[in-house]
């Protein structure tokens, strides 16, 4: 769908990527006023949008999702010391975040 399309609260069915290939958006996301603007200043003309009657998310998509945002965030953490307090809290505040997002 073209981003003038795209309205808040829809879902992405695709994640999106920058041309380095760094995930800028998970599928799944909701979109909000904040992301199309984003989408503006990324140069994002198009994205895949989930259809309304065919979204099913259950407990199983929901665990696969955590599942992969704790990998990914397992991976910007990887060279931090997650013993550290501050550097915990940091970690968590991003998971909650993320979780919350998609």
């Amino acid at each position: 769908m073209r981003s003038n399309e795209i309205q808040p609260g829809m879902r992405l069915a695709k994640s999106i990527y920058d041309p380095n290939g760094n995930i800028l958006m998970r599928a799944g996301a909701v979109i909000t006023q904040r992301h199309l603007k984003a989408f503006k200043s990324w140069g994002i003309l198009e994205a895949s949008i989930q259809p309304d009657a065919e979204t099913s998310h259950g407990p199983t998509a929901d665990l696969v999702a955590t599942a992969e945002i704790r990998a990914l965030l397992e991976s910007q953490f990887s060279l931090s010391n997650l013993e550290h307090p501050v550097v915990q809290a940091i970690h968590d505040l991003c998971l909650a975040r993320a979780i919350g997002q998609r």
